[in-house]
Parts: C-alpha cells; sequence; structure tokens
C-alpha cells in the first residue's frame, strides 16, 4: 500500500476527488434524512399547537408561533419542560373534587331497608346501630352491650 508520499501530484489529485466525492454522498445522504424528519414534523407540530390551544396550555393568538418552535428540537423540549408544571383554570376548578367511574352514579349512605318502619330515619337513638359496631371495631375498643 503506498502512502500519500508516495503518489504522484495526479494521483493524489484524484484521490482527493474520490473522498470529496464520498463526504458529499453522506453529505447528501444525511440532509436527505434532515428534510425527511422535518417533512414528518411540521404537521404534528401544527397538530401539537392546536391541542395546546385547545386544553388550554396556550392561547389561540400564540398557534402559528407555537407551531414554529415546535419544529426546532430545542424549543419544543424547552416548552415542554414549562408546560409540564403549569396548570390550566379548568384544573385548579377540579382540584380537591372527587371523580367516580365512569357510569355509576353517587348515592347517599341512608339505608332505606333500615328505616321503612322508623318514623323519623336518623334521630337520635340509645340502641345500638350498625354505625356504633362500625365505629367502635375500627378504633379498637369494645363494642358495648356485647
Amino acid at each position: 500500500m503506498s502512502t500519500i508520499a508516495d503518489l504522484t501530484t495526479p494521483q493524489k489529485v484524484l484521490q482527493h476527488v474520490a473522498i470529496t466525492e464520498t463526504a458529499m454522498q453522506k453529505a447528501a445522504a444525511l440532509f436527505t434524512e434532515v428534510d425527511r424528519v422535518k417533512a414528518a414534523v411540521a404537521p404534528l407540530a401544527d397538530k401539537a399547537a392546536a391541542v395546546m390551544v385547545q386544553f388550554e396550555r396556550a392561547r389561540p393568538d400564540q398557534q402559528a408561533k407555537l407551531a414554529a418552535q415546535l419544529r426546532d428540537p430545542v424549543q419544543a423540549l424547552e416548552y415542554l419542560i414549562s408546560v409540564a408544571g403549569h396548570r390550566n383554570a379548568a384544573e385548579l376548578n377540579q382540584l380537591g373534587a372527587g371523580v367516580a367511574p365512569q357510569g355509576t352514579a353517587k348515592q347517599a349512605s341512608h339505608n332505606p331497608a333500615n328505616s321503612i318502619h322508623k318514623p323519623n330515619p336518623g334521630a337520635p337513638t340509645t340502641q345500638l346501630q350498625q354505625s356504633d359496631i362500625t365505629l367502635f371495631t375500627k378504633l379498637g375498643l369494645r363494642v358495648p352491650g356485647t
């Protein structure tokens, strides 16, 4: 194998041209991949910006600017970081509110079967009720009258 010092000037030029051609082909392949990724990201950025506006993470007048920012990976990650800790008004109104599973109806704790024959359901009584037994049991105390 010959070194560069052993090559003549025309051979050096030819070798340089071959190396440059290989580098240009690799660069062209890289630019093609970058263009493919940009083409795939553009509609996703527009959709993400629309969703951000829909769920009050951005104002409607910011949607176009946000879509442009989301096309750049660095700015998209910076925006993601800022949104991660943000709560909108709808979320703040829901804090502390219980959420019933879908399709269930809330029911009162009143049991009509126990109060059919009582004129005043829920009125104080001296008799031992199931709620009394549950309370004493959960407190780890002896249930009176047992």
